[in-house]
C-alpha cells in the first residue's frame, strides 16, 4: 500500500546582525529548522555548509561594518531553497579560479558542487539574494511526530 504525502510549503526566515558570530549562528539555525521539518542526513549537512559559505561572503564582502544578513528557507515536497540576502547590489568580480595556496575563493565553487541549482537575484538599491536549492531523498526524511 502506498501512502501519498500532500506537500506543504514551509517557510522560515531570520535576520542576523553582521558580526563575527553570524556564520556560526546561521549554521545552527539552519540545522535546527531543517531538523524540525524532518530533514536529516547529507542534505542537511549540505545546506548548512552552503549557508556557511553564503553568509561568510555576505558578512566579509557585502556588509562592510554596517549591515545585516537575512536568511530565508522555503521547503516544498523535499526541495529546499536557501536564500541569503545582503545589502550590496552588485557582484564583485573575482578570479575565476582561486590560486593554489590562497585560503579564500572556493566558496561559490563549493556551493556549485553541493547545490542542485543556485543563482543570484539583484535589485538595484535593494541588495541581492544569493540562493541555492537542495533536494531531499526520501531515505533522508525522518518520520514526522505522530506518524
Amino acid at each position: 500500500m502506498s501512502t501519498l504525502r500532500n506537500p506543504v510549503l514551509q517557510t522560515w526566515e531570520t535576520t542576523l546582525t553582521e558580526h563575527s558570530t553570524s556564520v556560526r549562528t546561521a549554521r545552527r539555525l539552519i540545522r535546527e529548522q531543517l531538523t524540525a521539518w524532518g530533514w536529516a542526513g547529507e542534505p542537511v549537512d549540505d545546506l548548512v555548509l552552503i549557508a556557511s559559505e553564503l553568509v561568510t561572503n555576505a558578512v566579509v564582502h557585502a556588509c562592510h561594518g554596517c549591515g545585516e544578513v537575512r536568511l530565508y528557507l522555503q521547503e516544498f515536497g523535499g526541495d529546499c531553497r536557501l536564500e541569503v540576502w545582503d545589502p550590496r547590489s552588485d557582484l564583485p568580480l573575482r578570479e575565476p579560479r582561486p590560486r593554489r595556496f590562497n585560503e579564500g575563493g572556493r566558496g561559490i565553487e563549493l556551493v556549485r558542487q553541493l547545490a542542485f541549482d543556485f543563482g543570484v537575484v539583484i535589485r538595484r538599491d535593494a541588495g541581492k539574494r544569493v540562493w541555492a536549492r537542495v533536494r531531499l531523498a526520501e531515505d533522508n526524511r525522518q518520520p514526522s511526530p505522530g506518524s
